[in-house]
């Protein structure tokens, strides 16, 4: 076995079941990202890093002011320093209460280099994102920013949108995994296969034909040519441990993932992404940020490696 495969063996059970999870926060979503992160934490037997990074404030163009907006901006830093400070306190205790070791992390710059530093520092194998704050920053995590992060980290990213509810039994029990075909699928499929076995979840397969394919012969034998190899991702001792399923639907990417989903009723839904095309599929960037910001459950996405 080569040193990149044993890596990639390595990184395949930290991403399955890391020993750390970092949670980036707000302030205004740990009311609903806090549920999510200790259930994994239990069940990964994993320790909590709460994360919260404070943006630089912009600053004026002359020179006159430029006295006053220093003594402004350090002003303000200070405050929300403190807030966070206070209310990271008090969520880190009440996970302590739940038997989970958790630190609090809290520094200045911009979201995407921090929390990318911050996971190869800590040797994180996973990261908590929420997309709906409530007050200043409540489109922060959902706009650009988000893209950002999810093209810039290289471990799993678990976001929970403004529509995903909270898990029945704590945990997944149904994940769907839509599966682009492209460079680096594979990756993500066998992530999500060991996240199926891990949880003894379900896991359903899922890919999206274009739209105008119809029942011509061609189009039967893609069909079969995909189902063929959405199986053999499915590996032969998958019946021992979960109900593994395929599918293949036509139409609009996005529609159709969010519609089976709905349909089986997902907990979860796993998605891959290439750092060269921004998101998987290639059908524009929104395809990952429109799920996520549709889903009724989280999304985890993978970023694939280079030339994965």
């Amino acid at each position: 076995m080569t040193i990149a495969e044993t890596d990639r063996q390595l990184s395949s059970r930290v991403f399955t079941a890391p020993d750390k999870i970092i949670v980036a926060t707000d302030l205004t979503d740990l009311d609903y990202l806090i549920p999510y992160a200790i259930a994994q934490c239990k069940a990964c037997g994993a320790s909590l890093v709460l994360s919260h990074v404070i943006p630089p404030v912009e600053s004026g163009s002359l020179e006159a002011a430029v006295v006053l907006i220093a003594d402004a901006a350090r002003a303000a830093a200070q405050k929300l320093l403190h807030e966070a400070r206070q209310i990271l306190g008090e969520v880190a205790a009440k996970v302590r209460a739940a038997g989970i070791d958790c630190e609090i992390v809290i520094r200045y710059g911009h979201p995407r280099d921090v929390l990318t530093e911050l996971v190869g520092q800590l040797h994180a194998g996973r990261v908590v994102l929420g997309t709906h704050g409530r007050r200043n920053l409540k489109k922060f995590f959902l706009g650009s920013t988000a893209h950002e992060i999810l093209k810039s980290v290289n471990v799993p990213v678990w976001t929970v949108g403004p529509h995903a509810r909270p898990f029945a039994h704590g945990q997944p029990c149904r994940i769907l995994h839509p599966v682009s075909l492209s460079s680096g699928y594979q990756e993500t499929a066998k992530l999500a296969v060991k996240l199926g076995q891990f949880y003894k979840a379900e896991i359903t397969l899922l890919h999206v034909l274009p739209r105008d394919v119809h029942a011509e012969y061609a189009s039967e034998r893609l069909v079969r040519w995909t189902t063929f190899e959405l199986g053999r991702l499915i590996p032969d001792e998958a019946p021992l441990w979960t109900t593994a399923s395929i599918m293949v639907e036509a139409g609009e990417v996005v529609e159709q993932i969010l519609r089976t989903a709905e349909k089986l009723r997902a907990d979860l839904i796993v998605m891959g992404s290439n750092p060269d095309t921004a998101f998987w599929p290639v059908h524009g960037d929104n395809t990952v940020y429109n799920v996520i910001a549709e889903a009724k459950c989280p999304v985890l996405t993978l970023r694939h490696s280079q030339g994965g």
